[in-house]
């Protein structure tokens, strides 16, 4: 799968990184593809940075890992070749009562397919996602259909579980366990290798 990564920072150096080794063809998008950090970044993966425009050319998909408050003049630059691409939106607007970015992405890309994805955890649950012995879950949600099922796989290939919720009106839900995750993990300091995780099971009367 050809992806774009809007940004090379823990986030989406992370993501590039492990989809690269599973194959996929990953280029960064970033502001200065010559940047040092950026060159050692490229030399660690094997993959490849273009300016954010020309990083999306021939992308099936796009994700954004860069800071919320960037997305406005990110996703204008962008425009109408975002259109019939899958956008993923992994950025986080913290401190702002709207986290997500959706509405922009819509506006742009009236006929893509949207998700919002990896952004309920922090960058060390994607280099590691087992805790405890146990496959680390992230939660999603996002338009129905192929595009879907490509976004589940490319979950499942940071060796995370896939827990798809519903669509994008669920996205509130998404956003509020990224602000859980916050207070556990930041402000109450039970560490960034921090996750959550669902089990089901039959409950049984006695």
């Amino acid at each position: 799968m050809k992806i774009s990564i809007i940004g090379a920072g823990n986030i989406g150096g992370t993501l590039g990184g492990k989809w690269a080794t599973q194959g996929h063809q990953v280029v960064f998008g970033v502001r200065d593809p010559q940047a040092g950090k950026v060159q050692i970044l490229l030399e660690s993966h094997g993959t490849t940075a273009h300016s954010i425009n020309k990083s999306i050319t021939e992308a099936e998909v796009v994700v954004f890992a860069i800071p919320g408050g960037a997305m406005a003049e990110t996703v204008g630059r962008l425009g109408d070749n975002l259109n019939g691409k899958i956008l993923i939106d992994a950025t986080n607007h913290v401190g702002q009562q709207q986290m997500h970015q959706l509405p922009l992405l819509r506006q742009a890309a009236p006929e893509s397919a949207i998700f919002r994805a990896f952004s309920t955890l922090g960058w060390e649950n994607f280099a590691d996602p087992v805790i405890g012995g146990q496959q680390v879950d992230l939660f999603y949600c996002g338009d129905s259909g192929s595009g879907q099922e490509m976004v589940n796989d490319l979950i499942a290939d940071i060796g995370l579980r896939p827990i798809y919720i519903g669509g994008l009106d669920q996205v509130d839900i998404i956003d509020s366990l990224a602000r859980l995750w916050f207070v556990m993990a930041l402000q109450q300091g039970r560490g960034r290798h921090l996750a959550f995780k669902l089990q089901t099971g039959l409950m049984t009367q006695a």
